[in-house]
């Protein structure tokens, strides 16, 4: 029986593997969003191009957007060729879900698999698949920050410090990790709070070792600027998205998408509203929802947290700006 289960974990993980590598083969030959990272990156380095700006990354509207510490992280990346550090980029999210997925298992009871939650497994699986490709695909860096957010709600409760660790990781990369500081001070994981937040300064001031003090203050005042007027402006300056705000002001306002390269995106508004109202709706139904997350949270702070956590990664799907690129709605 041991010998049996044995032979069957290593043909998954040779055809993991295999897969892994035509897939990693496929994606180095077009990367598509990991050219931003790349190429930004080699002119940060070289001189030639800005940190952001319109002119970072590949040029308005593929700038960069991270913290500088993702740019130092990228560093060795941006040292290989395109191809080749695109198909490292891909086997390493790889490796990281097997091992989520592993962790995850783990810390489900035998007894809870039975046949019809299985089936659940499986069919949320499918829904989840054709996503987890395409996100691979582009060779975004948002699987990463999922990652580290997920492992720290993995192990909040085993390993707290390590928990912190990941999500303070995760808030220096990306903001919207942050959504989970006030859900686990409703939880009352106050040393979690502390040490994740205590940990996402650290990594940000890091950046300092290279940059200066003073230059890496200024990178961030830039980032801080550059991302603000993207996720809180009065108009619509990206790609169409499926954030709450997105949609709002897809639907409710005038948007002239000819300003983005090589897109048709079609004008499907049914209202004409001031982008600022618009913009105001969206600040109060987004902090209802919260505050109503927030309180179902409190009152459930005695629970193992497993429902909450799937439903706040439900929440920040629609908070999120996720960008529909080459996308035709």
């Amino acid at each position: 029986m041991f010998g049996d289960s044995r032979f069957k974990a290593g043909l998954a993980i040779c055809g993991i593997a295999v897969v892994g590598v035509l897939f990693a083969y496929h994606v180095s030959q077009q990367p598509m969003d990991f050219r931003v990272y790349h190429y930004g990156a080699r002119g940060v380095f070289d001189g030639t191009r800005p940190v952001y700006g319109p002119t970072s990354g590949i040029g308005w509207p593929m700038h960069y957007r991270y913290p500088p510490l993702f740019l130092l992280l990228f560093a060795p990346f941006a040292t290989l060729p395109l191809g080749l550090a695109a198909a490292v980029w891909l086997l390493a999210k790889i490796g990281i879900l097997v091992c989520l997925l592993h962790a995850i298992q783990k810390r489900v009871p035998k007894h809870t698999f039975s046949s019809s939650t299985r089936y659940a497994h499986l069919i949320s699986a499918v829904f989840i698949a054709p996503y987890i490709v395409e996100e691979f695909r582009y060779g975004n860096a948002q699987f990463f920050v999922l990652a580290l957010t997920l492992a720290g709600l993995l192990f909040l409760r085993e390993r707290p410090a390590a928990a912190a660790a990941s999500l303070g990781f995760a808030i220096s990369l990306k903001v919207w990790p942050l959504f989970f500081i006030p859900y686990l001070a409703v939880r009352r994981e106050w040393k979690t709070v502390a040490q994740t937040l205590a940990f996402a300064i650290f990594l940000s001031l890091l950046p300092s070792l290279y940059f200066g003090l003073s230059g890496n203050f200024d990178l961030l005042k830039q980032w801080y600027a550059q991302e603000s007027q993207t996720q809180l402006g009065k108009s619509e300056i990206w790609f169409p998205n499926q954030s709450l705000r997105g949609v709002l002001m897809r639907y409710l306002t005038i948007i002239d998408y000819s300003q983005v390269p090589d897109s048709n995106y079609a004008a499907v508004n049914i209202a004409a509203m001031d982008p600022a109202r618009v913009r105001l709706l969206w600040m109060i139904a987004a902090g209802a929802i919260y505050a109503g997350f927030l309180l179902l949270a409190y009152k459930r702070r005695k629970s193992n947290g497993w429902l909450d956590h799937g439903l706040a990664f439900c929440l920040l799907s629609r908070y999120s700006s996720r960008s529909l690129k080459n996308t035709h709605w």
